[in-house]
């Protein structure tokens, strides 16, 4: 189902899917009996069902559970506290609140009816969306869980130590998509504790309004994560960081951001878990197929054309795991092959910010899961399968080098033709989008292609970008003069905290804004506004009682603007709050011929120390106070006058002396435009070194990821030659490696200690030479040597060699040519003493021979005994009939005694022929061949037909199939079975004998053997007879074992004894299943396959 087809309405309580394969039913049982029933979470299984079966699953699973238990009809609309079953041959989505069914493609070959769910549950349902994986094979429902994780939901998977089908939930739990890892009936307890953390969460839904203290933990919850990784997520979209946060509050069960927040600082582990939940990589081989299909038609022609040094340099900046990067390598590939241009160089750069995903990705191991995207065709090239895993080649390994590296921050790789950063952009707000896209346009070349995902845009940057394929998200850089500046070169800014406030007041009468406005506009006090020059930007109110403007040429200065008086106090003002950072008042200074003196407060602009603002005030005063009567009369007013003209005298002198400051300032001001333009010069020269320094920069970045990659790999090398180093010291077995010409390289301990002998008397020696020349044989050493010429393995040889110190010995060589070895023809030899084994093979072969003659002896005893024993039986048997049937006028204990003479001379005579047939099965090793059983069994009813027709048996047989088996030992088996049925038949009943084949269960064959691989088949004889207590299944199949006395049923004893002997020579197993009076089942389970070898 495609997005647009999955509605995003959901529920407001969680909704719980829970998917499971094979073993699941039983897992079921036990989570839903301890679900209780005010759970407040709707459940729905996911089994998958045979198409071909009718299932009964509803009604299995209610009876474990209280809650009402339904199979899923089209649209059911989900309520709290039920549980929904999912019908055989469909597929399930959730949309708009309901589920729907669609039917299920019988051509799929894989089931996926739970990734198919979980993925709808997710984007429907979101951070409310529960994933529940239990027992089941293959890995369905892992790429589910990453999409519920994803969304912000919460995943459990079954501990796979607690099913025997442990494949699907151990895949997710190594997808690293699993929070919980619990056995099923401790499911149950951890759901509510997920509920009641949905309940009191206030991050959950990334709609609900944050209050302005939540918000600032989330800043500091931000910063905690950039203090403990480096990375900023301040600029990631909100929706998806809450999302993540909220996640790890369910699985920490805390109610608040403030209680989470406490956690996280105090738990580095936490910040590591919510760091990778930032992470989560969602990336997969070739994402979005028809955009990689349209690569080789319109970009790789273009890049192929405008190849510098036969050397294409691509950048995947946030890479993930690598799958985008070897995407893009095998595309390149397959281009470049079909092409004939196998002369040009790829270098694919991969980077990405966790460290955790680059390991992988250098790695280049994929499980089944990973590739499912990938063709046949492709895996089978650019793949390796080993121990399940997938194992990129060498071709396109070569292509990629990884590194971790921040592409916000670091500088960004240079001279590149191609850069690919699909579907990361989207995970940025436009402030950190347009930085990236600046990074971006820098390390491309001309006409350098960039690649973003199908969601994502460069509309905020058209004039660095040209898009040439609106539909494949396809862009060409265009030519512009931003410059990328390096992080490092940028001045250290305070790192935003603000965030947005989401919620909004209502359009309403706002007072406060018009009180605002009255009281500024008529009672607040005239003021200016002064930049760093003194010059006046901005006025407020009257201030023509404190300022005109001088003549002349316009002038904005305050201190010429300002009257005499209050200029002079002014500029010590300003002098000292620049220094001081304090406001400064002036209070009642007088103004020539004014009735009014002026008062003044200079302040800073808050965030901005370049601008001040001075306000002024009026001050009216009385004639009382100044009139000029009162003046006039003044003792002191002659004084006053004389002061007034000295100060007159001062100012002009003060003046006079500014005037000469102010022309030493421009003549000041004149050098110091000089000494700019030589600055500008010299900036000019600094911005190509920064330019210089810039490529040096990228270089080095990328001779650190080449070097790291090298390493890596070196690490690799080290821990891969210790690993095989410390299997070869702990061989018991001794080991030798020598060259082409039997020089001895190097040898393990145990070739030291078996042989006695020591370092400096084995390397550099000839293998040949050593000890007496023990291995100096002509034909063994011929057979050595040519092993490296030939490159043929020698494979169990035996060698009798005498060695010194420890005798004659018989050792079986193994030998093997060293693969990519250094110098070359370096071979492998794996000495093994098997002196003790051949000595006791020499045993077994005489112990054999002897067994043989012994066996061939009892054959002719069984021949001769058969006639010899049976001939007076056969006679004891006819003379005493004569007698009964010719002299009627015998006594009653006559008659008794001769028929019970009759009964033990026949009983006796069956013994015999049931003796002789059991010592006979083991003598058939050679008459296994291919038999159909139903001819068999026909000759089986042939044989026994008087005997059938005597008791009106009836003999129902199905069709059985051809087997590889002992002809007349499988025919004895049915011939045993079939007496035993009619001979135990109850008194008055017609006996009813069913044969018939049916498939076992993986369940009945894991009872009797550990190799799944073998395949067997169930033949099962069922009859209606006496049948017996269950306690004597077992015992039956003993010798001699008997259910009844000799004088009710004839018999040896041996007849299933004998049945058990034929099914263990056929490498089969047998079963009885009986009850009192309700008949008897026998159960012959047959390989189909040969195995009498």
């Amino acid at each position: 189902m495609s997005d647009s087809e999955t509605n995003k309405t959901a529920n407001n309580f969680p909704v719980v899917g829970i998917g499971a394969s094979a073993g699941g039913l039983d897992a079921y049982q036990k989570l839903l009996s301890k679900i209780p029933a005010d759970s407040g979470m709707a459940y729905v299984i996911v089994m998958h069902l045979s198409s071909d079966f009718q299932s009964n699953l509803s009604s299995i699973l209610s009876k474990y559970t209280a809650l009402p238990v339904q199979e899923i009809v089209n649209e059911i609309h989900l309520v709290p506290d039920h549980i929904y079953v999912i019908p055989q041959n469909n597929n399930l989505i959730a949309v708009d609140g309901v589920l729907k069914l669609y039917k299920r493609n019988r051509s799929d070959k894989v089931n996926k009816a739970i990734d198919i769910f979980f993925e709808s549950l997710a984007q429907v349902h979101k951070s409310f969306a529960i994933g529940v994986l239990l027992s089941g094979t293959a890995f369905d429902g892992t790429a589910g869980l990453k999409k519920i994780r994803e969304a912000g939901g919460a995943t459990i998977a079954q501990d796979p130590g607690t099913t025997r089908f442990k494949s699907m939930p151990q895949s997710a739990i190594e997808a690293d998509t699993v929070d919980f890892v619990l056995a099923p009936k401790a499911i149950p307890s951890k759901l509510i504790d997920i509920r009641n953390s949905y309940i009191t969460s206030h991050a959950y839904s990334e709609e609900e309004h944050l209050s302005k203290d939540e918000e600032q933990i989330l800043v500091q919850i931000i910063h905690l994560i950039f203090l403990r990784t480096g990375n900023d997520f301040g600029h990631y979209t909100q929706p998806t960081i809450r999302r993540r946060i909220a996640r790890r509050m369910v699985i920490l069960q805390k109610q608040t951001l403030g209680d989470y927040y406490n956690a996280l600082r105090n738990s580095k582990e936490e910040q590591d878990l919510l760091f990778n939940d930032f992470l989560i990589p969602v990336t997969y081989f070739f994402r979005d197929e028809h955009f990689f299909e349209s690569l080789p038609h319109l970009v790789f022609p273009e890049l192929i054309q405008n190849i510098q040094n036969n050397t294409l340099r691509i950048w995947v900046a946030g890479c993930s795991t690598g799958e985008e990067a070897y995407s893009l390598a095998i595309c390149l590939d397959e281009y470049l092959s079909e092409n004939s241009l196998s002369e040009i160089r790829v270098k694919i750069f991969a980077s990405d910010i966790s460290e955790k995903s680059i390991a992988k990705a250098r790695a280049a191991i994929y499980s089944s899961q990973d590739v499912q995207q990938i063709s046949e065709a492709r895996l089978a090239n650019y793949f390796a399968k080993k121990d399940g895993q997938y194992h990129a080649q060498k071709v396109i390994r070569d292509m990629c080098i990884f590194a971790v590296h921040n592409f916000i921050k670091d500088p960004p790789f240079a001279r590149i033709d191609l850069v690919s950063c699909r579907n990361v952009l989207i995970y940025f707000d436009q402030t950190l989008q347009n930085k990236a896209l600046g990074s971006i346009h820098y390390s491309l070349k001309e006409k350098g292609f960039l690649l973003i995902g199908k969601s994502e845009t460069t509309s905020s940057a058209e004039n660095l970008f040209e898009s040439i394929a609106k539909q494949e998200k396809i862009h060409v850089r265009k030519f512009s003069p931003v410059r990328y500046v390096p992080e490092a070169f940028k001045p250290a800014q305070v790192a935003e905290q603000a965030i947005t406030e989401i919620a909004k007041v209502p359009p309403q009468t706002d007072f406060n804004k018009i009180t605002s406005g009255i009281l500024l506009s008529n009672y607040t006090p005239s003021s200016v506004i002064i930049n760093e020059q003194l010059e006046i930007v901005h006025f407020h109110g009257d201030t023509s009682p404190f300022l005109s403007p001088p003549a002349g040429r316009s002038n904005f200065n305050i201190l010429k603007m300002a009257s005499a008086e209050i200029s002079f106090m002014l500029q010590g003002a300003i002098s000292k709050i620049k220094k001081d950072k304090k406001p400064i008042r002036k209070e009642n200074l007088l103004v020539r011929d004014q009735d009014y003196s002026v008062s003044f407060e200079i302040v800073t602009i808050p965030n901005d120390e370049c601008y001040l603002m001075i306000l002024f005030q009026k001050n009216l005063m009385s004639e009382t106070q100044y009139g000029q009567k009162t003046i006039k009369n003044n003792i002191d007013y002659n004084r006053i006058i004389e002061l007034e003209k000295e100060l007159d005298q001062m100012r002009e002198d003060i003046k006079r002396i500014t005037q000469e400051q102010q022309t030493a300032l421009e003549e000041l001001q004149t050098t110091n435009e000089e000494l700019l333009s030589s600055g500008e010069e010299l900036q000019v020269l600094n911005e190509e070194l920064e330019a210089s320094s810039e490529e040096l920069q990228s270089n080095n970045e990328e001779l650190m990821c080449v070097n790291d990659e090298l390493m890596d790999r070196q690490d690799q090398l080290v821990s891969a030659r210790n690993y095989a180093q410390s299997i070869v010291n702990t061989m018991r077995e001794p080991l030798i490696v020598i060259d082409k010409d039997g020089i001895i390289k190097s040898a393990n301990p145990a070739f030291y200690k078996y042989f006695q002998t020591t370092e400096s008397q084995t390397e550099g020696h000839c293998f040949f030479e050593i000890g007496n020349c023990q291995w100096d044989i002509a034909e063994f050493k011929d057979l050595i040597l040519k092993i490296s010429a030939e490159n043929k393995a020698v494979v169990d040889y035996k060698v009798d060699v005498v060695c010194p110190g420890i005798g004659k010995k018989t050792m079986m060589v193994n030998a093997n040519l060293i693969v990519d070895s250094k110098p070359k023809g370096m071979i492998l030899l794996a000495l093994e003493d098997i002196t003790e084994l051949a000595a006791a093979n020499e045993q077994l072969r005489s112990k054999n021979k002897e067994l043989q003659k012994n066996n061939e002896q009892l054959q002719i005893f069984s021949a001769a005994a058969s006639h010899d024993l049976q001939e007076p039986l056969r006679k004891i048997q006819m003379f005493s009939r004569k007698i009964l049937d010719r002299d009627k006028s015998l006594a009653e204990s006559t008659i008794h005694n001769l028929e019970r003479i009759v009964f033990s001379a026949s009983n006796m005579s069956q013994l015999i022929t049931d003796l002789i047939n059991y010592t006979r099965v083991n003598f058939t090793d050679k008459e296994f061949k291919k038999t159909d059983l139903n001819l068999l069994l026909k000759k089986t009813l042939s044989n026994t037909k008087e005997t059938i027709k005597e008791k009106n048996a009836v003999v129902s047989v199905s069709s059985l199939p051809a087997l590889t088996v002992i002809p007349h030992q499988i025919q004895q088996l049915f011939t045993n079975l079939l007496t035993n049925s009619i001979k135990y038949s109850k008194e008055g009943a017609v006996p009813e004998i069913r044969i018939e084949t049916a498939e076992p269960s993986s369940e009945e064959i894991a009872e009797f053997v550990d190799n799944p691989d073998i395949t067997y088949v169930k033949i099962c004889v069922s009859d209606n007879g006496m049948g017996f207590s269950k306690d004597y299944e077992d015992r039956i199949f003993n010798p001699f074992y008997r259910l009844h006395n000799h004088n009710e049923y004839s018999g040896s004893g041996l007849g299933l004894t004998l049945v058990k002997k034929i099914v263990d020579n056929h490498h089969g197993f047998i079963k009885a299943s009986s009850r009192i009076n309700k008949g008897t089942k026998m159960f012959i389970y047959l390989p189909l396959q040969d195995l009498k070898n």
